[in-house]
């Protein structure tokens, strides 16, 4: 009877230890999702920028942070009137026109961000628009 309670008990802590293990590891991969932002590092260590989106019918203007470093913006309008939008520093120098078109369109536009820091995105439209920016 000694022998069996003894490999129960062995059974048991063994069997607990590797539910300890169990939850330290989900734990530690759900505190580390959380805890970081969803800005990623690339190979060199850089960071690659936070990857937001918009959509709104007429104006805005909008500050967003960026990581140096390339960044792109997609953007749509759907609308017969202008479509403006552009992307400044914090402190109200032009960095990119993003897009200036009339009507209907879908487009792209690649900004080297120079520092890392709070941007200010201007959108000027009556139209339904999004933007898109990775």
């Amino acid at each position: 009877m000694a022998k069996n309670s003894k490999a129960k008990l062995v059974i048991s802590v063994i069997f607990v230890f590797g539910l300890l293990g169990l939850g330290y590891w989900l734990l530690n991969e759900n505190i580390k999702m959380i805890l970081e932002p969803d800005a990623k590092r690339n190979e060199d260590g850089k960071g690659i920028q936070y990857r937001f989106a918009y959509t709104g019918k007429g104006d805005k203007t909008n500050i967003i942070s960026l990581n140096k470093g390339p960044s792109l913006f997609e953007f749509f309008h759907e609308g017969a009137g202008d479509f403006y939008a552009d992307i400044k520093t914090s402190d109200g120098k032009m960095l990119k026109v993003l897009a200036q078109t009339k009507g209907n369109y879908e487009g792209k536009a690649e900004v080297e961000v120079p520092n890392t820091d709070a941007y200010v995105v201007t959108i000027r439209t009556a139209g339904n628009w999004g933007l898109d920016f990775k």
